[in-house]
């Protein structure tokens, strides 16, 4: 891939992880306040719907992170 081409995944990956990081996040916070999670929540059905939601949530995010630190190291690599 060209320089640009790069730099164009870069940024819509960075858009991405931006709205993952506050719409998602919002989103499962409300999720977690209407699902009444107290301390116990493994009795809870629908609190460990929302768990598992998290997860995945925050799995993603780390596999953005990743990706986007993979094309900085490229795009650095390329400039040389």
């Amino acid at each position: 891939m060209d320089l640009e081409t790069l730099k164009e995944k870069l940024q819509k990956l960075r858009a991405e992880l931006h709205r993952l990081e506050t719409v998602g996040a919002e989103e499962i916070r409300v999720k977690r306040i209407l699902a009444d999670m107290g301390d116990d929540y493994r009795e809870n059905e629908g609190a460990k719907l929302v768990m598992d939601q998290h997860n995945l949530w925050f799995v993603r995010k780390l596999e953005l992170k990743r990706e986007i630190l993979s094309l900085k190291k490229k795009i650095i690599a390329g400039k040389t």
